[in-house]
């Protein structure tokens, strides 16, 4: 059993792990601050600072990505044998994801005659998650105007058509040694491509090609998959003694990116180098999230993550989905407030205690409801509830 999945006391996949809930709030909050703490700046240097900090909160979907990589590798390679595979691995997704996700676009489109919503043709790529691909063919497909942004959906888009595929990839490639060499091949595929893209297309528009597809996008999913594998295939300390080595490489790598092109994926060094830095990076977070007592987990496992994480997947759908008129509360706050500083700071927290409101409302009312369905699709008798 040489290059098989030989470590199956570490199957992470057969309990929660509250710290990686924690690393999900990080990366939720990451997003969120992306968005609307861009938008709050003032001229003092200490705004000025947060305002960096906010503009590379994009990273914190490279996170989501890579906690996904991680979690639906683990389930799919402890799972490969039992039966069922891909009817409970699929049934399980689709009732985590597809209640909350259609419901919002129905719910949207009920509501076209009092919001004047102008729908296109091409939005029905949102409805078999193609939503990335459209937009970047016809950019006003980010909206329906002039209420409503879809701009934040192209991750989840990019998350599903990768569980459309990895599921077959890992049943069919048999030796974890070889489903590694192919993580790291596709990655190697992924820069090619991003560096083609750069040279044939217009840098504006190679940009969001490369950042919004999957086969350009691809390295955190990828990398979150090769820290499955690794603690299914050696032992768990030496795991964590690997990651504490490409850590320093990593960090620095993406640090010279920063320095060289800004903390901004809009730039050549971004795209090229940073993604896999960025990859790698939070790659070696989420296994230090894993080892007990160390100071990532004692971190992650702060209540305040943990539910934010939680409750992340409505968050994210809910957090700019009406941004076109959430966006007029900011001047109005600061005109009423006299201050751009302190207007900004409270349309920021009213937006964030907003976004968590409906997220968790959403969840138990709603959403909860579903996911009591996936006890009809469990792997095995002692396979416990996982909400990846």
């Amino acid at each position: 059993m040489g290059s098989s999945i030989v470590n199956r006391e570490a199957r992470f996949s057969a309990r929660h792990i509250a710290s990686l809930d924690g690393l999900r709030g990080l990366a939720f909050l990451m997003v969120f601050f992306r968005h609307y703490g861009m938008t709050s700046h003032a001229g003092n240097i200490w705004m000025k600072t947060a305002f960096l900090l906010c503009f590379g909160g994009w990273m914190g979907v490279d996170l989501f990505f890579v906690l996904s990589g991680f979690l639906i590798t683990g389930i799919l390679l402890d799972t490969r044998e039992l039966p069922g595979y891909f009817t409970n691995f699929y049934a399980r997704r689709a009732l985590r994801i597809f209640p909350l996700y259609y419901t919002v676009l129905a719910l949207l489109f009920l509501m076209t005659p009092w919001l004047h919503l102008e729908w296109h043709t091409g939005h029905l790529a949102y409805l078999i998650y193609a939503g990335n691909i459209a937009y970047n063919l016809d950019p006003s497909l980010g909206s329906v105007r002039p209420a409503v942004s879809f701009l934040h959906l192209w991750s989840l888009a990019v998350e599903e058509q990768f569980y459309f595929v990895w599921p077959l990839l890992v049943i069919l490639v048999g030796s974890w040694r070889r489903l590694a060499w192919i993580c790291g091949g596709l990655s190697i595929g992924g820069l090619i491509l991003r560096i083609c893209l750069l040279l044939w297309l217009p840098r504006g528009d190679a940009y969001e090609w490369c950042y919004a597809q999957l086969p350009t996008h691809m390295d955190g999913l990828l990398f979150g998959a090769l820290g499955a594998i690794s603690v299914r295939a050696i032992p768990f300390d030496e795991v964590v003694i690997r990651a504490k080595r490409v850590l320093p490489f990593a960090l620095a790598t993406l640090l010279i990116v920063i320095a060289w092109g800004g903390i901004d994926f809009h730039s050549v060094p971004m795209i090229v180098v940073g993604f896999p830095a960025l990859a790698a990076t939070f790659a070696c977070i989420v296994l230090f999230a894993l080892k007990p007592e160390g100071a990532v987990n004692r971190i992650c496992s702060l209540s305040g993550f943990r539910f934010v994480g939680r409750y992340s997947y409505g968050m994210y759908v809910y957090h700019i989905l009406f941004w076109p008129v959430l966006a007029a509360v900011q001047p109005w706050l600061q005109s009423r407030l006299h201050s751009v500083v302190l207007g900004g700071v409270c349309f920021v927290l009213l937006m964030l205690m907003a976004t968590m409101v409906t997220a968790v409302v959403s969840y138990e009312v709603y959403e909860r409801q579903w996911l009591k369905l996936k006890g009809r699709f469990t792997y095995q008798k002692q396979a416990a509830e996982f909400a990846a």
